[in-house]
């Protein structure tokens, strides 16, 4: 999906070198989507190779030369159809955490308690954020992306509020099936 980032980036915001587009996603994109540095340059590479981007260098004086990036007539083309494609993708979500569960009998239930106590307050202090967030941001964006940017974060919030309930309800069946004894493993 970088490169649809970064194409659409590019179309919105115009022609940008790595850093710049590095930053952009940083400041625009952060909420859903965590790309480094490095992979960016990759890709911009990879793009540039496959002419969905034009790349010119710039030179100012005594600093280093940049490339700056523009998205090409095929790059329009590809990034419309990988926004169709991000549509049309089979949603089947995996978590890492289940493996924990998996091979649970190989922590205890003090440790998987406590490692699940911990990821309930990492959900909660991040749904704090992305609220926050979502209010300090969306009143203050042009009105045509509001609602976009209400239903991406709707989405997120959603994820993490379903990812609570599940954490707490597991932290709860976990602590009952402790305090009554029960020889389990987990």
């Amino acid at each position: 999906m970088i490169p649809l980032y970064i194409l659409g980036l590019l179309l919105r915001f115009g022609p940008q070198h790595g850093y710049q587009i590095k930053k952009l996603m940083e400041e625009q994109l952060e909420d859903f989507t965590q790309i480094k540095l490095p992979t960016v340059y990759y890709h911009l590479e990879k793009m540039e190779a496959a002419k969905l981007l034009t790349a010119t260098r710039d030179k100012q004086g005594a600093r280093p030369e940049k490339t700056v990036y523009q998205v090409s007539d095929t790059g329009v083309d590809k990034f419309r159809e990988l926004l169709v494609q991000t549509l049309q993708i089979e949603y089947r979500p995996t978590f890492d955490i289940d493996g924990t569960f998996y091979f649970s009998d190989s922590l205890g239930s003090d440790a998987l308690l406590n490692s699940l106590s911990k990821h309930i307050t990492s959900l909660k202090k991040t749904l704090d954020g992305l609220e926050a967030h979502r209010k300090a941001t969306v009143e203050h964006i042009p009105k045509d992306y509001q609602i976009s940017a209400d239903i991406i974060f709707e989405h997120h919030i959603l994820h993490y509020r379903a990812e609570l309930t599940w954490a707490e309800q597991s932290w709860n069946t976990l602590k009952e099936v402790e305090e009554h004894g029960k020889k389990q493993s987990y």
